[in-house]
């Protein structure tokens, strides 16, 4: 996998969408979609690509138990590069980039009326939760998420 032709801004690089409705309790005082709310999109992304590859994240935790593996945020960049203003829907591109041994690059884009607003990377470790730790990335896992990031999720993107 290689990600020098990834353009995040674009929606053709991406396969996985996840969607939601902007709500006027979303926004700043300037009547912009304020940066609480683009995370919670971005995260949003994430997990729900996160739970496609067959990650069980929150389920296990519910039930009084805890996944063997789950996935922790070490680093988030965001760029804001458009306004995103109420009312309408902001789609989520999600797809991993790159591997490490134990992380993986998660790039993200966020998509208002067919127009990149803002783009964004996560560094995602995969982590034990019982042992505190993160853990190497098992090939049966590479491949879910591979699979994963070409599924529709709520798409596809309508633009």
């Amino acid at each position: 996998m290689t990600d020098a032709a990834f353009d995040p801004s674009t929606p053709d690089s991406y396969a996985f969408w996840t969607q939601e409705r902007l709500r006027a309790g979303d926004l700043d005082i300037v009547g912009h979609v304020n940066n609480n709310a683009i995370g919670v999109f971005l995260e949003n992304g994430r997990v729900r690509m996160f739970m496609a590859a067959g990650e069980n994240l929150y389920s296990a935790a519910a039930e009084g138990g805890s996944p063997e593996t789950t996935w922790v945020v070490r680093r988030l960049e965001i760029d804001f590069v458009r306004e995103i203003r109420f009312p309408g829907i902001a789609w989520t591109g999600t797809r991993v980039t790159r591997f490490g041994n134990t992380s993986c690059r998660v790039e993200q884009g966020i998509f208002v009326d067919g127009t990149c607003r803002v783009t964004a990377v996560a560094t995602a470790v995969c982590f034990d939760p019982r042992a505190r730790k993160s853990v190497p990335i098992s090939e049966a896992l590479r491949g879910q998420l591979m699979k994963a990031c070409d599924l529709a999720g709520d798409g596809p993107f309508p633009g």
